[in-house]
Parts: structure tokens; sequence; C-alpha cells
């Protein structure tokens, strides 16, 4: 009897059995794996890159050439337009779709699924590009956009932009052609502090001991008083020299700014777009020739009769026109002019600047 209990209880005996157990568990993993898991997945994705994304606002945003399909995740990820970056990406690439997505501005409305985005994207949109040159003021940029995006009112953007002179970035962009005037506007707006961010530090700013409000406003008459790059850190460094010695900083561009709308009857206190897009297409923007009466004329803009900066920017900048001024070089130059060939000439005294008027502007 005690050896039919012993042999009962054989280890061996017990061995065996949990090598079968752990040999069904096993083969119960692999189908679980091998067959089962490949069906959970397909429908999960299935269910997932069907679900409307969780965000209730419309979206735009730029697809740059040459973007790969992470950064493009990335890119939908941070504005919020997909809940996945990894399930948008793994959508791409099964269907093969990293080919096809096209560069552009898209407008994603509320609630677009992965699979409606990686639709859309790849199918491209009816872009145009536009052309906003630096040194443009924002009437001039309200007439080209309104040229070339038939939903871009001149008027309105004027309107929205006026307020925001010198802060709408310019560049090359590629717009819808259905793009909204207010669309447009935030974009330039947020290009420009994106493009900027790296370029206004509070360091940078505290090295040229200037606000930043001090460096687009300077800027934007560097901009306007000279082209060559060698030259803008020079005449940048005499400007800010004047400012902050107190004396008037003399720029042409800044009445250039307002005698333009004086010739045709507007002024810039005016409360309505002034003027209309008939008349502004035909103004000259920036004239070169300025009279007695419009170089005395009462304005806060008039740095050639009052002491300080014009109370804001006079065109929109590029990073070039930034760095010149917060790069400044300090000089013992305190006049400059620019000559009809676009040369800039520096004196040190106010007689080597009136030799120089009679040399290359009379």
């Amino acid at each position: 009897m005690e050896k039919e209990v012993q042999k009962e209880l054989d280890p061996k005996k017990f061995h065996v059995l949990d090598q079968t157990k752990k040999n069904i568990l096993l083969v119960s993993l692999a189908v679980v794996v091998f067959v089962l898991m490949p069906f959970l997945t397909y429908y999960y994705m299935k269910f997932a890159v069907n679900r409307p994304s969780q965000t209730p606002d419309e979206h735009t945003i730029e697809i740059k050439s040459g973007w790969g399909v992470s950064k493009i995740a990335d890119e939908l990820y941070s504005e919020d337009i997909i809940n996945s970056e990894f399930l948008f990406t793994l959508f791409v690439l099964v269907n093969n779709l990293e080919g096809n997505i096209q560069a552009g501005v898209y407008t994603i409305p509320a609630g677009t699924s992965i699979k409606e985005l990686g639709q859309l994207l790849q199918h491209g949109t009816k872009d145009v590009a536009i052309t906003l040159l630096e040194g443009w003021r924002v009437e001039q940029f309200a007439l080209e956009a309104s040229e070339m995006y038939e939903n871009v009112n001149y008027e309105d953007f004027v309107h929205l932009a006026q307020d925001d002179e010198g802060y709408l970035f310019p560049d090359t962009y590629v717009f819808p052609s259905d793009v909204t005037t207010e669309v447009m506007v935030e974009h330039l707006k947020d290009t420009f502090e994106t493009k900027t961010a790296d370029v206004l530090t509070p360091e940078a700013l505290q090295r040229a001991g200037l606000t930043e409000d001090e460096v687009v406003i300077m800027a934007s008459i560097v901009e306007r008083e000279v082209a060559d790059p060698y030259d803008r850190p020079l005449v940048a460094g005499v400007l800010v020299k004047r400012y902050k010695d107190d004396q008037t900083i003399g720029a042409d561009a800044t009445v250039q700014y307002y005698a333009s709308l004086l010739r045709v009857g507007c002024t810039l206190n005016s409360e309505a777009v002034c003027p209309h897009e008939e008349v502004a297409r035909e103004i000259d923007w920036w004239p070169y020739s300025l009279t007695l009466e419009e170089l005395d004329y009462e304005s806060d803009y008039n740095t050639r009769k009052y002491v300080g900066l014009p109370p804001a920017p006079i065109s929109s900048v590029s990073v070039s026109a930034l760095e010149s001024v917060l790069n400044y070089k300090e000089t013992s130059y305190t006049y400059y002019l620019t000559d009809r060939e676009g040369v800039t000439h520096f004196a040190e005294t106010l007689e080597e600047h009136e030799n120089n008027i009679n040399l290359y502007l009379r």
C-alpha cells in the first residue's frame, strides 16, 4: 500500500504534467500572437483610423517640400490635428502613401479622421504661391494678396493688419486659392514670431541696449534706407547713435511713409481705410523726391523734424535687417546718404555730409 502511494506521488509524473501544461500554454500564446493578434490589430487600426479626431476646431497647416512622414506626423500632432503620431505614421506606411503626400497649405476640418486626412494630403490642394517682399508696407501686402486670392479683400486686409505693420513676415507663401483674409493675416503674424524667435532674444536685445519694438522699428527703417548687407550694420550704427544721443535720426524713409498718403489726400490718422484699392494701385508708395512741405509736415513719423523713433515700424522687415540693428557697428560716422544707384556714402561731419549731397544727389 505504501509503495502504491509513493508511486502515485512520483515527482517524475508531476514533471511530465507541468511540462504538458507549459506546452499547451505556449501553443495558446502562439495562436494568440500569430493568429489572433493580426486580426485584433487590423480591426483596432480600422476603427482608430476612421475615428474622428478630438479637436473641435478647423486648422490650417503648411506641409513643406522635403518633409518626411515623421516630420509631418509631428507637425500634425503638435497642432492637435491627429491624436497619435504613431497611428498616422503606421497608416501612411502600410498604405504606401508617403510618396503621394504633397507640399502645400491645407485647411483641415474639425473631426477629420486619420484616413480622411491621409486622403486629403495625397490629393493636394488648389494652392497659389505669393511673394510678399521685405520693405513693403501693409497696403502693398494687401494689394498683392487681394489680386492673387479671390477671398482676400484689400480693405479688410489693411483694417486687420494696420496695427501690425512690421510684424507681418515677408516671404514666399503657398495658400489655398480660397484662403480668407483673416487666415492669411494671422499666418503672416505667426510666421514673424516663428522666424524671429531665435533672433529677437532677450540676450541679443540686452547687448544692443534696445527693446524689441525699438529694434523692429529701426530695422524697418534700415530695410527701406539701404539694401547692401555690408552697409546695413553701419547705417544701423549711425541711426542707433543718433537715437541714443537724443538727436533726430533724419531718415527720409519715415517721411516717405506718410508723404505717399498725403499726395492722395489721406493721412495716417484716418479712421477709414484710405486710399481705396483703385487709388492704392496707382500710388508711388515710396516717393524718392520729397517736397519742403512734406519734410516739414507735423507727424510723429517725421524723423527729420522730431527727435526719437516713429511710433511704429514703417515696413515689413527681414531677418537680415533685424540682425543688422542687433549687431550694429559703432563707427565715427554721424551721417549717411544713399544715392540713386543705391550706393551708401558715409560722413563724420556735417560738412562732409553736405559735400556728399552735392556730389551724389544734385
